[in-house]
């Protein structure tokens, strides 16, 4: 039996591109022969390049910004189909939020609030327990960049953090439901691309307010929508005003 692994088992990117999806079984079925039949190996997910945020973000956002964005889109996916990915205790949630706001912080210049209390960030490897599938990643991202005007997030920010998580999201998913690559959304086709054209899916995932007012709705019952970060503004120094301005309370 001969088990000696072809030549040139080693294959060129674009080798495996041409047979990335090709039936394991053969053409006409599972084929048995004399020999071991040799199947080509394939990527099943390409990882892009991912360029990381510069100091520019913290230093011309800041710290109350960025909290108040990861806030802002955890709310608006705690109402869209990704709900059951968050926990419903406002507690549990708001910690939650509060992770993700100190790696945002940290990644983009800012204190080092996440590695010292939980190591290296491997988000991948974080995002393990949670299903993620193309389609969830598209909700992610959809709800991100609605959320930059809920907070009014610094225009000239926008796009160096957007090219920052829109390749880094596609390292999250853990579930593939189609054969092709998750789709790119360039920053400057997001309005023709992620956005237009999704008028259905982006109605089934819009919160139930656009804006953070007093009331507090959207997020887990009890869970003010203005709460931030426990040890820092989650007494009220910061609001998110229906005009998405972000302001300190008096």
């Amino acid at each position: 039996m001969n088990l000696k692994p072809p030549a040139d088992m080693t294959h060129s990117a674009s080798r495996l591109d041409a047979t990335a999806h090709a039936c394991q079984s053969g053409a006409d079925g599972s084929v048995v022969g004399d020999e071991v039949r040799w199947v080509d190996g394939f990527y099943e997910l390409e990882c892009p390049r991912v360029p990381f945020p510069s100091r520019r973000i913290f230093e011309v956002a800041g710290e109350r910004m960025l909290r108040a964005l990861v806030l802002r889109h955890h709310q608006r996916l705690y109402e869209s189909p990704l709900r059951t990915l968050f926990p419903a205790d406002s507690k549990r949630f708001l910690a939650g939020v509060t992770r993700a706001a100190d790696y945002a912080i940290e990644t983009s210049g800012g204190p080092k609030y996440f590695t010292p209390l939980h190591g290296k960030p491997c988000m991948r490897k974080r995002h393990f327990p949670f299903t993620i599938d193309e389609a969830a990643r598209e909700i992610w991202l959809r709800q991100l960049w609605l959320a930059f005007d809920d907070v009014g997030f610094p225009e000239q920010l926008r796009e160096e953090y957007w090219n920052w998580v829109e390749p880094f999201s596609i390292r999250m998913i853990n579930r593939r439901t189609q054969r092709a690559q998750p789709q790119r959304y360039a920053f400057r086709d997001v309005p023709s691309t992620l956005l237009q054209g999704n008028e259905a899916a982006a109605a089934l995932e819009r919160p139930a307010t656009d804006g953070c007012a007093a009331s507090d709705v959207g997020a887990p019952n009890s869970f003010g929508k203005c709460a931030i970060r426990d040890d820092m503004v989650q007494k009220g120094d910061l609001k998110i005003t229906q005009r998405g301005a972000v302001h300190q309370s008096n």
